[in-house]
């Protein structure tokens, strides 16, 4: 049973940003390489996966199946189902880091980022 319990990490090797499953770093190591395998049939915009394409093709109908409009960043022009989505990626043009550990002083973008680094203490 302990063998359920642990959570196999796998590891990227340019960051060593580590994730849950195969699929997920695989995902994540496309911003490494810059790959946008994803493309628009009708305006040829490409995307790193295919759920951003699924509601970027959304900007060329009036279909909304989200509660709410997209949300679309004004510096990149990036969208997201949600406003909150929004906000948080807005902190990557901003650089704020507003969740902070209280035993180094290291800064991070997420609370998530926070929690797993306070482990390493």
């Amino acid at each position: 049973h302990s063998a359920r319990r642990r959570k196999k990490t796998h590891a990227c090797e340019s960051c060593n940003k580590t994730f849950p499953s195969r699929s997920k770093l695989e995902r994540h190591f496309l911003i490494h390489t810059g790959q946008k395998p994803f493309k628009c049939s009708l305006c040829g915009k490409s995307f790193r996966q295919s759920t951003h394409l699924k509601i970027h093709q959304l900007t060329h109908t009036e279909e909304r199946p989200f509660q709410h409009k997209v949300c679309k960043c004004d510096r990149c022009e990036k969208i997201f189902p949600s406003s909150s989505k929004l906000q948080r990626h807005y902190l990557i043009h901003t650089g704020q880091k507003p969740f902070g550990c209280n035993v180094c002083g290291k800064t991070f973008r997420q609370s998530a980022h926070l929690k797993r680094h306070q482990l390493t203490h």
